[in-house]
């Protein structure tokens, strides 16, 4: 089980509720943390309250020794096949330390994927696949390195106190996935101050980054005519058809940032 740190005011106790139900049959200890309210002065929006929420977390998971912590926003749901992609994208990041944070439902990746890692069951049926990315936005749900994290987070005030969900992916290294783990329900945001509808937009993103990846997440061939380091080569392959075809480069190679 992984325990989760879920964002929540004190007085929405119908989203709290509306967590313990979408989770319960999940491999997640949901960990309720009261939300820093908006005050209208420092902490003028909801950007700013959720950010310093994640620091304060952050600082306590530090001194507590922790490597790293999962932060949830209490609109959050799983998608299908949860528990599946969850184990293997843990035991993947946990293993490794050329990552800083994993964002399980990331919007707005389409076009600015830098690296793309197939992680393939023994049953060989939909693999999960973890895609380094420079840009999105979402942050219902954040698994993230604690230490260099909370290092890079020092720089927020001195560079604007920027929207804490795009800022985050051009500041740390970033990994997204493919399937999305989860999905923000639609529902009255307090944020927002209204009614705020957001399924539609993950179903239809997450079809969209399937369609693009197509070649990558289908069956494995022998003898495959592409580089799986070569983002060109899968994400952007259905344009290069559309001018006479695509061939992969011998020389020079692609070493995940352009060509060299």
């Amino acid at each position: 089980m992984t325990e989760a740190h879920v964002i929540n005011l004190p007085d929405r106790t119908d989203r709290w509720e509306a967590m313990k139900i979408a989770w319960k049959d999940e491999p997640i200890t949901l960990v309720r943390r009261d939300a820093i309210r908006i005050n209208g002065t420092d902490i003028p929006d909801a950007y700013h309250a959720v950010f310093l929420k994640h620091r304060e977390m952050l600082t306590t998971a530090k001194k507590l020794g922790d490597k790293h912590i999962l932060i949830m926003e209490d609109d959050a749901s799983p998608c299908k096949d949860f528990a599946r992609h969850w184990a293997v994208i843990k035991e993947y990041l946990d293993a490794r330390d050329d990552w800083e944070l994993f964002n399980g439902g990331m919007l707005m990746i389409r076009d600015c994927v830098e690296k793309i890692v197939r992680i393939d069951h023994k049953d060989k049926k939909d693999p999960t696949m973890l895609l380094d990315v420079w840009r999105g936005a979402m942050a219902h749900f954040l698994y993230m390195k604690v230490e260099p994290c909370l290092k890079k987070m020092e720089d927020w005030e001195a560079e604007g106190k920027p929207m804490f969900d795009g800022w985050y992916s051009h500041k740390l290294k970033t990994i997204a996935s493919i399937p999305y783990l989860s999905f923000q329900r639609d529902g009255y945001s307090d944020a927002a101050g209204e009614v705020r509808s957001w399924e539609e937009r993950f179903t239809y993103e997450e079809d969209t980054m399937k369609f693009a990846l197509r070649e990558f997440m289908g069956p494995l061939v022998e003898n495959p005519q592409f580089d799986h380091e070569d983002p060109r080569q899968t994400l952007l392959r259905e344009i290069d058809r559309t001018s006479g075809g695509f061939q992969p480069p011998k020389s020079p190679m692609w070493n995940g940032h352009g060509y060299s």
